[in-house]
């Protein structure tokens, strides 16, 4: 029976190591605005709920993460400067103001 407690810590530790390589694998972008570093994950990684909203600032939050997302706001930024912030954001997974996306 002493086998089954120390083959359950193991277990958890393999179930660790399995999803710290999955998240090894996925693939960030990052960009910086007003002196911070932001990472984003790749498009096909976003939470599911970007796709339940048509709300542009709700995705970006949704995105960026609680954490992120508190960081810029931080910065006190207005209208014009969350354009150039999303300008960044899209630039840094590869789009263009040309491409559509």
């Amino acid at each position: 029976m002493s086998t089954a407690k120390k083959s359950g810590p193991k277990k958890n530790g393999a179930k660790k190591v399995a999803a710290a390589a999955a998240e090894a694998k996925k693939t960030f972008f990052t960009f910086e605005h007003r002196g911070l570093t932001f990472r984003l994950p790749h498009p096909r990684n976003f939470p599911l709920e970007v796709l339940m909203t048509d709300d542009e600032l709700v995705a970006t939050q949704l995105i960026l993460g609680e954490d992120q997302w508190a960081a810029y706001l931080a910065t006190g930024p207005d209208i014009e400067d969350f354009g150039e912030f999303a300008k960044k954001m899209s630039e840094a997974q590869g789009r263009d103001d040309d491409s559509g996306n």
